[in-house]
């Protein structure tokens, strides 16, 4: 459920930003910070999107009921510059632009199992400036905000929706050598199940 919030803000984000702006986003297992740095590979300007956590309440007026949700979601900011002016203040402008397009995201109501909605309240931004993120050569902000969502289907419905079980079969075989003589391929089969509707 707040998996598919996840892939749905990354899709928003990379469409906000021309590649040249921002090079990469990417989803992140929690909180990024300076300890992270040394060990993540990624190209500046960077956006890292995190879901940190949910409550089933709503954090705003725009939906009720059961199956409802109100997520922590950030989004942290990498911005590297030789100039340490610089690198503050790009990455400082793209967390400004990105909270502006949080604000103004109106995700499409649709038929999907989970429905997600616009943010009640604004994101806020925070700069997380260290020694040791400065050392880098790089200026870390994050971006945090709340959203909320509704599941529309039962939760064993939903599993079904969102898990595919794949059974794979195949039989050894040996590659012939070059100008060899022709051996029969290598039989592979597929057994796909998709959930059916009763």
């Amino acid at each position: 459920m707040s998996g598919l919030l996840l892939d749905k803000t990354i899709a928003y984000v990379r469409e906000s930003f021309d590649r040249k702006v921002v090079q990469q986003v990417l989803p992140y297992g929690g909180e990024f910070s300076a300890a992270e740095i040394p060990f993540k590979s990624y190209s500046c300007p960077a956006i890292f999107v995190s879901v940190l956590g949910w409550v089933p309440n709503a954090s705003g007026q725009r939906v009720r009921g059961r199956g409802v949700r109100s997520v922590s979601m950030a989004a942290f900011v990498a911005f590297k510059h030789v100039d340490r002016v610089k690198r503050m203040n790009g990455a400082m402008l793209l967390a400004d632009q990105l909270c502006a397009g949080l604000s103004k995201w109106s995700p499409p109501m649709s038929d999907e199992p989970v429905s997600l909605m616009p943010l009640d309240t604004d994101p806020t931004a925070e700069n997380l400036y260290g020694r040791a993120v400065d050392a880098q050569s790089q200026a870390l902000w994050v971006v945090r905000w709340t959203q909320d969502l509704k599941v529309n289907a039962e939760i064993g419905d939903l599993f079904d929706l969102l898990a595919i079980h794949i059974d794979e079969h195949y039989h050894p075989g040996t590659v012939p050598a070059a100008g060899g003589s022709e051996a029969p391929p290598i039989p592979v089969t597929d057994a796909i199940h998709f959930p059916q509707e009763p």
